[in-house]
């Protein structure tokens, strides 16, 4: 019977987010957090880790969409960089007796008309009212290469890890980060050692830089951490949920990865008041068979929330016990009053572009199944694409053909947030869509489409699955890689009555993507590999206007493009 009795008491506690359980039993925590807290023995070390990720340029509130919040629409206003900094500062005075670090995961540019219109000054304006103890780089940091970064990492006062770069063919970034830091608090040496996703050079303009494989590069330098005495240590990782986990499997040393890039929201308890589902549980924990623990945490994307775990350390250096969630920035949260100041003159410049209404969307533009198979958002967007060429991009008017362009697709990565029914203004646009991609047409051969479309197979489940007009495909999943695939039909370009047709392998077509696309992103190495009689377009943002003011309403819904079998 005790033992039973002792089962489920683990059992509850590791559900509602406590680590192991020992002798010394859980309390109930502050009201609203939703966590079990365990007394702290005084035998444990404790450090407290608060930290951001996937900001992309949320300096003022938002819906909870993530675009720009109308409350004069009867909105809801969350978030907002007001509200990140009044809460890190809380819970640094909350939590000052337990050793807090804040960190920052990356990915602060890009995202909204404000990082559109002003870059990296008013991103390292703002972080610096409120420096980060440590920050790595995200993929979107090289949105404008490398001359539009090297600017911020020369004003940011925040150190700037990351382990797995090799700058040696890029001179102008040397010296302006480290592979680690080592930070101390209560007498004991941290590090924290940076890493990125080693394919950030298909996701970004990273010109002449390498990216290295993440778990190789941290061993080594755990090992240097190591011998220079360093007792605990954290991967500050910029890499997706997928290769933390990897992290965490493989290096049993880590003491915790603090994560981005995948918008991963982990939680414990309800999330219906929420605009995320949790994934998982806060933290995602990895035991290892030493006895060793390494934990996950991650705080979804877009300033909604500010992650907080405090990690209680043995004598031994290793991981005991653990508490936190993710704290959601509702309207409840006050607003930092300096930060409100600060935001002013700044506001001034982007809204004399970002209040232009554009037009009218009967239905939601909705991004969330985009993963999955079809959605109207991607649909709209590529259709789009299309109405581009077969009107004003019309550059040699043919009579047998209705259009220069019948075929387009696109990543659903390329749809941040989707937009509800109602106005749409010029910054709901620059939201969604804030690449600054232009669109771009160039001939591929239908044995190549065949190719693009396995490897869009491939990545179901994330947002490199492709978005499409004009092609008609049916995957099934269950069938080997290589061969899932099952039809694919095409609009016809060279026809007065546009229609499907079967696709043809040796039949060369004309396609229009974005730059990102065309340029091999997302792992889409076979478009520059093979695209011929490549004609550079006008900014996708320039395009997408004109097409919501054309068709507004809009009332673009799902047809059957994509059909998937065993998803």
């Amino acid at each position: 019977m005790m033992n039973s009795m002792l089962w489920w008491f683990v059992r509850i506690s590791v559900l509602l987010g406590v680590g192991t359980v020992g002798t010394v039993l859980p309390q109930p925590s502050p009201a609203g957090t939703g966590v079990l807290i365990a007394k702290q023995p005084s035998e444990l070390f404790p450090l407290t880790i608060i930290h951001l990720n996937d900001f992309h340029a949320r300096f003022e509130e938002t819906n909870a969409f993530s675009t720009r919040c109308k409350p004069d629409e009867g909105e809801r206003c969350i978030g907002g960089y007001a509200r990140v900094v009044s809460r890190v500062k809380s819970l640094q005075r909350e939590y000052a007796d337990r050793n807090p670090v804040y960190l920052n995961a990356g990915d602060n540019f890009q995202g909204t008309l404000w990082y559109s219109l002003l870059r990296w000054n008013v991103t390292a304006h703002f972080l610096n009212m409120h420096p980060a103890d440590v920050m790595t780089l995200g993929n979107h940091e090289f949105e404008h290469g490398i001359a539009g970064l090297v600017p911020f990492l020369d004003v940011i006062d925040s150190p700037v890890v990351v382990a797995n770069i090799d700058d040696r063919e890029e001179p102008t970034v040397q010296g302006k980060y480290t592979k680690s830091v080592v930070l101390e608090r209560g007498g004991r040496k941290i590090g924290v050692v940076g890493v990125i996703h080693h394919l950030t050079n298909t996701m970004g303009m990273t010109e002449r830089l390498r990216f290295l494989d993440e778990v190789e590069q941290l061993r080594l330098e755990l090992d240097v951490l190591k011998a220079s005495g360093v007792q605990h240590i954290i991967v500050l990782s910029h890499c997706g949920v997928e290769i933390d986990r990897k992290i965490a499997r493989e290096l049993p040393d880590v003491d915790v990865v603090v994560g981005g890039h995948s918008h991963t929201f982990l939680y414990n308890g309800t999330t219906d008041a929420f605009p995320d589902d949790a994934e998982d549980t806060y933290p995602i924990v990895v035991a290892h068979p030493d006895g060793r623990t390494t934990l996950i945490v991650q705080a979804a994307s877009y300033a909604k929330y500010v992650g907080r775990i405090t990690l209680y350390f043995d004598e031994m250096g290793n991981v005991r016990e653990w508490e936190g969630n993710p704290e959601y920035l509702d309207e409840t949260v006050p607003q930092d009053p300096e930060v409100l100041t600060q935001l002013v003159p700044w506001r001034e410049l982007v809204n004399v572009q970002a209040n232009r209404m554009v037009g009218y969307s009967a239905v939601m533009l909705d991004n969330s199944d985009c993963s999955r198979g079809e959605c109207n958002f991607g649909n709209y967007i590529t259709d789009g694409y299309i109405d581009y060429f077969a009107t004003e991009g019309q550059k040699n008017p043919n009579p047998n053909q209705w259009t220069e362009v019948a075929i387009a697709f696109n990543t659903g990565g390329g749809m941040r947030t989707s937009l509800r029914a109602g106005n749409i203004t010029f910054d709901d646009l620059v939201t969604a869509v804030p690449f600054e991609d232009t669109v771009d047409s160039f001939d591929l051969r239908g044995s190549d489409i065949l190719d693009v479309l396995e490897y869009s197979a491939s990545r179901y489940g994330t947002t490199d699955m492709m978005q499409m007009s004009g092609m008609r495909v049916t995957y099934d999943l269950s069938r080997p890689i290589g061969e899932r695939v099952v039809s694919v039909a095409l609009r016809c370009q060279y026809c007065q009555v546009p229609r499907y047709e079967s696709l043809d392998p040796e039949r060369i077509y004309r396609v229009a993507t974005g730059t990102y696309i065309r340029n091999g992103g997302s792992g889409y190495t076979m478009i520059p590999q093979r695209a011929t009689n490549l004609l550079v377009g006008p900014v996708d943002i320039t395009v997408l206007e004109r097409y919501v003011q054309k068709m507004t309403p809009v009332i673009t819904g799902t047809e059957g493009r994509i059909t998937v079998i065993g998803g």
